[in-house]
């Protein structure tokens, strides 16, 4: 046998890594577990917008009607005045007596009576 030189180091370990290694593997790990969390991050981000861009339509028509609601109730509220007022002016003329007739009416057909009137007075000429 050999007599062990004082000298001699045995090898590291194979089970046992080298203490930078584990250290830059640690940082390596730290570095992808952060990476990853990002990612996971990042993609939940994008699976609220995506259901976002589901409501988006919805949220278009609701501010939609809520926006054309008070436009619908004027032009009811129009509709109707305009309504009652014809039936008051249906009324104004219905009650007018049979031989009375509006003053606008009465002018313009007592103007047509006398422009017929006046060519059967130059033809008996």
């Amino acid at each position: 046998m050999h007599p062990q030189d004082p000298s001699h180091q045995a090898p590291v370990p194979i089970w046992r890594p080298k203490p930078d290694a584990v250290e830059a593997e640690t940082s390596e790990d730290l570095t992808i577990s952060g990476l990853k969390q990002r990612i996971a991050d990042l993609e939940q981000t994008v699976s609220d917008y995506e259901v976002l861009l589901k409501e988006l339509p919805d949220m278009f028509e609701r501010k939609f009607q809520q926006r054309l609601e008070p436009l619908l109730e004027r032009y009811r509220l129009l509709a109707r005045a305009q309504q009652l007022l014809d039936s008051t002016a249906a009324e104004l003329i219905d009650e007018s007596p049979d031989n009375e007739q509006p003053p606008s009416l009465y002018r313009w057909r007592s103007d047509q009576r006398r422009s017929r009137q006046q060519p059967d007075v130059d033809a008996a000429a």
